[in-house]
C-alpha cells in the first residue's frame, strides 16, 4: 500500500511537472530569439515625444527615455561621453526619420553626465537639419556666428544644432542640480 501511494504521489508531481516544461516550451516558442527580434519599428508617437525632447519643449527624464529607445531600437550599442547611445540604423530602423531627416543615433545621458540630456545624430548637415525642423515646426536656430558653417545653432528654448563629423547633432540639456525648491 505504501508503495502504490509513493508511485501515485511521483505520477502526480511528474505529470504537474511535464505540464509546467510543456507550457514553458510553448511560451517559449512564442517569444523572439533574441531582443533585437523583439524590436519593432518606433511607435507613432516616436516624433512627437523624441522630437519634443530635442527642440527643449519636453521635461528630460533619463529613465523615461532610455526605456522609451529601448523598445525602440533595443540595447544601446555603446555608452560613450556620458550618454547610451541607441543607433536607429543597426537594428533595422534604417528608415527612421525625423522631420524629413534620416535618423542615425539617438543618446540619452547616464548617471555619471552631470545634465539630463537627450540628443540625436542626423544624416544631414546642421544647416539642413535647422531647414528641415523649421520648415515643419517653425522653430528658428539661430547661428552663434553666421559667417562660419561650423558655429552653434540655437534656440531659444536652448535644443542647440552642432557638427559631429560630417552630419549634424541636435541635442537638449538641462542641469540635474538646477531644480526648483520643494519647499
Amino acid at each position: 500500500m505504501n508503495y502504490l501511494r509513493r508511485l501515485s504521489y511521483f505520477t502526480v508531481h511528474r505529470n504537474a511537472r511535464s505540464v509546467v516544461l510543456a507550457a514553458i516550451l510553448m511560451v517559449a516558442q512564442l517569444m523572439p530569439a533574441s531582443m533585437d527580434e523583439a524590436q519593432a519599428i518606433p511607435s507613432g508617437t516616436f516624433g512627437i515625444e523624441i522630437g519634443s525632447a530635442l527642440l527643449c519643449l519636453d521635461q528630460l527624464n533619463s529613465k523615461y527615455f532610455y526605456d522609451y529607445l529601448f523598445l525602440a531600437f533595443g540595447m544601446p550599442y555603446k555608452t560613450d561621453g556620458g550618454a547610451y547611445w541607441f543607433s536607429a540604423s543597426r537594428n533595422r530602423q534604417a528608415g527612421t526619420d525625423l522631420w524629413g531627416i534620416q535618423l542615425s543615433d539617438v543618446l540619452v545621458n547616464d548617471s555619471s553626465s552631470p545634465a539630463e540630456f537627450i540628443g540625436a545624430v542626423f544624416n544631414g548637415t546642421p544647416q539642413q537639419l535647422a531647414d528641415a525642423i523649421e520648415r515643419n515646426t517653425g522653430f528658428h536656430f539661430t547661428s552663434e556666428n553666421p559667417n562660419d558653417p561650423y558655429a552653434l545653432r540655437q534656440t531659444r528654448t536652448g535644443s542647440v544644432i552642432a557638427f559631429a563629423g560630417t552630419r549634424a547633432k541636435i541635442y537638449c540639456a538641462k542641469s540635474k542640480y538646477l531644480v526648483p525648491s520643494q519647499s
